[in-house]
């Protein structure tokens, strides 16, 4: 009863495939296209004959004044008709953008120095043959005059411009065939592409749909998980022995229509019929039969995977993109076949290693057979592995593929029943939908990241390639001012852009009631405390990882590197300030603490603090400072937390950029940097009152007992556990992965140049 049903939906599968509107205009589009393909001489012929021409004639016009090379120029296209050759006075007349694309102008005079010069006009999209057949002839008249002039005979001059004569031997070859063999293996590895594609994307497509409309879960009541994944698979691969059949079907139907030509009662001149014995070889049948062996078995055993991939998605769209992954797989492993297996090399042991393992094999074994480099322990090893791996892959795929169709995931305890089982149930459907508005806070995170980094990048190098023809045009500001000018709008575009994407997915606030002139009063103060406290923090910070990075190796003055202050100038130093610590005080904070940090504060003040320190950290774009800017962004973080205002954390940015561009641009003002210091010190040392004072007050509260159980409920290994576990769904997306990659190829690239 089980195989009847199995055996119709495959029949079922197949037949709705073929019936396909799309599979039948494919195999027209196939059909015509073999057909033109191997008989496009003969029907070339034949409309010859009809005086049917398509082409248009090429004329060649020739100034040779001394009758140099125009007679043996027209002699080498007399039996071209689509060329005519004729000669002019001059050919400067033609020689505007008008000139045709069928109309070559040729210029040859004698040289006392090279013997021979001429050129060549032409529109740029002319065939290149044309202008190889006048190049030659060109050269064999200059070898004549060289021959009469230096009274060297033509024999000897030939002889001395002769490369060596290398006696080419080719054991058991022959190079119609291998041409032949070379054709096929082109033609088979993108069929296996688009035969591969279409199975999969059919597949993915198949089950995505009757799993949204619940069809395949009445299926599973019948025939189990494994009978459902091998008929559908199993009717995807059948399809392919038919596009096969097809395919064989309309090579013969091609192969006939070129005897067609031959056997006509009218005379076709030129035309020829394709002789399959003449290309037929061991090695052609051998190579087609394991292609087609180890693409049957491969494409069963994607399909395999591809149903598990499908079945975890939940519409059309997500379907289409599950078949992305093994088709990108497939394409990696077709450019590492071409780069590893060549005839002119033998293969390396890692290929041997790696062409038996499956998927690979399909790649691997048949560009080694062809060029006589496979063995035959090789192909019988990675069949045995290819076959074991079919049987395996369909006890693997049953139990994710159910748990994905039917939306269920076992759980440890089994007894729970009544209430409790839909509490736990809820409880489960919220943590997962927890961990999916994580992953597009990942995504989004990463995604503004990338742009950010774009932007700068690409904002850089055209600052650079435009600088000159700008700073030319605009006279009245020197080109240093111009280019800091540049650099500010960058920098506001490359930050704020990506900023409204994050902006986007902010958390609506609430509306704020008014309060009143204490309260404003108090979160003031609050405000300013947490600013005093945070400076002698930053400092110490500071004068730490300048030791440290320097100890490490890390500490380059990424300022003195790319020149940052070698700018004169009163506007130029006015630009700088704003560049350095106005513009990064404002965006930079838009951008982490209010973007970032307002995305991820749901899933906790500290992962908010800790994540957002670290984008801070990446946006600076090398390492050197990545230490700094990562722990001043815990500090920031921790500041917006405690007074839940911006501005705070912007006037910290602000102080720590501009107390460093002050003490670099007026170095060399001593009375004025003495007064300066004296200043940071102080508010460093009314700073760090605050904070001893505060850390007491923390330490007595701490001595309530209730204040210490709430701490250890706070601190539970168990909670801290989970909410770690949750919190990294946040970075359990491709973006955000893609976002790391391409940030750690910057700061490795900038450390390099530093």
């Amino acid at each position: 009863m089980k195989n009847r049903k199995i055996s119709a939906i495959i029949k079922n599968e197949i037949e709705k495939s073929i019936k396909n509107k799309w599979f039948v205009i494919l195999n027209l589009l196939l059909l015509i296209v073999t057909v033109i393909g191997l008989n496009f001489n003969n029907l070339k012929a034949l409309l010859k004959q009809n005086e049917v021409d398509f082409s248009n004639q090429m004329l060649i016009y020739i100034e040779d004044n001394d009758d140099l090379v125009y007679e043996e120029l027209r002699d080498t296209f007399k039996d071209n008709e689509e060329v005519k050759v004729e000669k002019k006075d001059s050919v400067d007349e033609y020689k505007n953008d008008e000139l045709g694309n069928d109309v070559i102008l040729l210029e040859v005079e004698r040289s006392d120095v090279d013997y021979l010069t001429a050129s060549i006009t032409t529109q740029e999209t002319i065939s290149a043959s044309y202008i190889q057949k006048i190049e030659n002839v060109l050269n064999t008249t200059k070898d004549r005059i060289v021959s009469e002039d230096e009274e060297i005979s033509y024999g000897q001059l030939e002889k001395i411009k002769d490369n060596v004569n290398v006696n080419r031997v080719i054991l058991s070859e022959n190079i119609d065939t291998n041409e032949i063999t070379s054709i096929v293996q082109l033609i088979s590895n993108y069929l296996i592409f688009f035969i591969l594609l279409l199975c999969l994307n059919k597949i993915a497509n198949t089950i995505s749909q009757e799993k949204m409309s619940k069809s395949i879960e009445y299926i599973l009541t019948s025939i189990t998980t494994k009978e459902y994944i091998i008929s559908k698979v199993l009717s995807m691969c059948l399809i392919v022995v038919l596009q096969f059949v097809f395919m064989l079907a309309y090579l013969l139907i091609a192969v006939m229509i070129s005897s067609l030509f031959t056997l006509s009662s009218v005379n076709i001149d030129g035309a020829q019929a394709i002789d399959i014995s003449g290309v037929m070889s061991l090695k052609l049948v051998g190579y087609i039969a394991i292609t087609f062996v180890f693409m049957c078995l491969t494409t069963f055993l994607q399909g395999v995977i591809q149903s598990v991939m499908s079945a975890k998605t939940t519409n059309i769209q997500e379907a289409g993109n599950a078949t992305i992954f093994l088709v990108t797989l497939n394409l990696v492993l077709y450019t590492i076949v071409t780069v590893m297996i060549s005839p002119l090399k033998s293969a390396s042991v890692i290929a041997y290693i790696v062409s038996v393992l499956p998927i690979a094999s399909m790649y691997f074994i048949p560009a080694m057979f062809v060029i006589g480099q496979a063995n035959i322990f090789q192909v019988i090893i990675s069949l045995i592995i290819l076959v074991a791996s079919i049987p395996l892959s369909l006890i693997l795929a049953q139990k994710p593929f159910k748990n994905a169709i039917l939306d269920y995931s076992p759980k440890k305890n089994k007894k729970i029943e009544g209430i409790e089982k839909i509490i736990a149930t809820r409880e489960y459907q919220e943590r997962m939908i927890d961990r999916k508005e994580s992953s597009k806070k990942g995504l989004t995170i990463g995604l503004a990241v990338i742009l950010l980094i774009i932007l700068q990048v690409v904002g850089g190098l055209l600052i650079s390639a435009f600088i000159s023809p700008i700073s030319q045009k605009i006279t009245f500001i020197s080109q240093d001012s111009i280019y800091l000018i540049l650099m500010c709008i960058v920098f506001v575009l490359s930050i704020y852009i990506p900023y409204l994407i994050l902006k986007a997915y902010l958390p609506r606030e609430e509306k704020k009631q008014e309060i009143s002139k204490e309260e404003k009063k108090v979160s003031i103060v609050k405000c300013i405390k947490y600013i005093i406290v945070s400076i002698p923090i930053i400092s110490v910070i500071q004068m730490i990882c300048s030791f440290a990075v320097e100890k490490i190796g890390l500490g380059a003055d990424v300022s003195s590197s790319i020149g940052l202050f070698n700018y004169s100038g009163k506007l130029a130093t006015i630009l700088l300030f704003i560049q350095i610590a106005i513009l990064p005080a404002i965006f930079e904070e838009l951008f982490v603490r209010k973007g970032v940090f307002g995305i991820l504060r749901k899933k906790g003040a500290i992962f908010a603090v800790i994540v957002s320190a670290l984008v801070f950290a990446t946006i600076h774009m090398n390492i050197s400072q990545f230490i700094f800017a990562f722990l001043v962004g815990i500090v920031f973080g921790i500041v917006r937390e405690k007074t839940g205002k911006l501005y705070p954390t912007m006037i910290l940015h602000f102080l720590n950029n501009g107390i460093a561009v002050i003490e670099v641009l007026f170095y060399d003002y001593m009375t004025f940097m003495e007064i300066f210091t004296y200043g940071i010190i102080a508010i460093n040392a009314i700073g760090f009152c605050i904070l001893i004072y505060m850390l007491y007050k923390k330490v007595m509260e701490l001595k309530d007992k209730e204040s210490i159980q709430k701490l250890k409920e706070e601190l539970d290994y168990r909670k801290v556990k989970l909410n770690i576990i949750e919190n990294l769904f946040v970075f359990k997306d491709y973006t955000f992965l893609v976002a790391v990659i391409l940030s750690a190829t910057i700061f490795t690239v900038v450390e390099k140049m530093l």
